[in-house]
């Protein structure tokens, strides 16, 4: 038995120990062995949603920072957290504060002639989101992200969406706006046009966006995608919609870690999938693609640095040290996520408005 498959079989054995009393949630993107032991896989959407359903006494979350702090948000009082890695954060995240996120709505409430609601995407902490619940707005996935403006679009308004430009963007373009509803809010304050031939002014901008990117998938590029068509002319390129809108609009199709799995598993047997998303996921695609006689081909191996920290060993002395607490209720462990009751409140407010926008249609 090799060391990996000890340090397995006794996080196994620690599940066992603990039953339905524990939960595992883990995100597409973390490492195979970590998937393999999880009790939910899924994006943040679907995490976000069968974390807040569970009635376990301990939710030990394998992804980084923000996605443990939402299930906190949601987390019964009785419940405890967990972070494997307390130094997976997500760089996106940490582009935007709510002081900043503050002074851009009312710069942009000063001069929009439209109401302004923010949008917060889920990758974000809680003190985000709870500035979207102060402010009557929403949190958003990238699989819902249309939903969620459609809803605010229906009424009216007009969004800031954040911290992510370009998933606001490219949803954007997917709904049809024009290049002149679509305005980008600068680090430095300033709205300026998200596209160089928009010579408009903000006054009539349907969707603001913040000026931040993920780091991983801004590594994709057209050269990636025209190299993958030379070599097989009939492939189905997917990316996520956090790519740059170039990029985007050179795919076949966008979509979430769910939705990228449900295409490459609805194609036909002997079709090449060419994917755009980190590649602890596409590995894992390809995996069972082969088994679907399908060809799926990574655009680049992008890891996410982050995603990738959690490993069997940082699990496992995470489960140990639950052991004892569980012994003894008293302990407390610095892996353990909580968050204000304050912005925990309005954070919720916000998830629960995305789930009843989002289930309700």
């Amino acid at each position: 038995m090799s060391d990996e498959q000890a340090l397995l079989r006794e996080i196994l054995e620690l599940k066992k120990y603990f039953g339905k009393r524990l939960l595992i949630p883990a995100h597409h993107y973390q490492r195979s062995e970590i998937v393999e032991v999880a009790d939910l896989v899924g994006d943040s959407y679907k995490l976000a949603v069968d974390s807040g359903k569970s009635d376990a006494d301990y939710i030990v979350f394998c992804g980084v920072r923000f996605m443990a702090e939402g299930a906190s948000v949601l987390a019964q009082e009785y419940q405890r957290v967990l972070l494997p890695e307390t130094t997976a954060v997500c760089p996106m995240a940490e582009m935007i504060t709510y002081e900043k996120a503050d002074r851009a709505l009312s710069l942009i409430r000063e001069t929009c002639d439209r109401a302004v609601v923010p949008v917060v995407y889920m990758n974000a902490h809680a003190d985000m989101k709870a500035f979207c619940g102060e402010y009557g707005g929403a949190v958003c996935t990238s699989s819902n992200a249309r939903k969620i403006l459609d809803h605010y679009f229906a009424q009216g308004k007009s969004v800031f969406f954040f911290p992510d430009q370009y998933l606001g963007i490219n949803t954007g373009i997917q709904m049809g706006l024009h290049t002149h509803e679509m305005k980008k809010m600068t680090r430095d304050f300033r709205i300026v046009p998200v596209f160089h031939d928009d010579t408009s002014t903000h006054e009539a901008a349907r969707i603001y966006v913040w000026d931040g990117f993920c780091p991983v998938h801004q590594r994709f590029s057209l050269t990636q995608i025209e190299a993958l068509r030379e070599e097989y002319p009939d492939i189905t390129i997917i990316v996520h919609p956090e790519v740059h809108s170039s990029v985007a609009a050179a795919a076949d199709l966008t979509g979430s870690t769910e939705q990228i799995f449900a295409a490459v598993r609805g194609g036909a047997p002997g079709t090449v999938w060419g994917i755009g998303t980190e590649y602890n996921f596409v590995h894992r695609i390809a995996l069972e693609g082969a088994r679907w006689n399908k060809i799926v081909i990574p655009l680049e191996r992008n890891l996410c640095p982050n995603m990738d920290k959690t490993t069997v060993s940082s699990l496992l002395d995470t489960l140990r040290e639950l052991k004892r607490i569980d012994l003894d209720r008293n302990l407390t462990s610095a892996r353990e996520i909580t968050v204000d009751h304050t912005i925990g409140k309005d954070a919720a407010a916000a998830l629960l408005k995305m789930i009843e926008i989002v289930e309700g249609a």
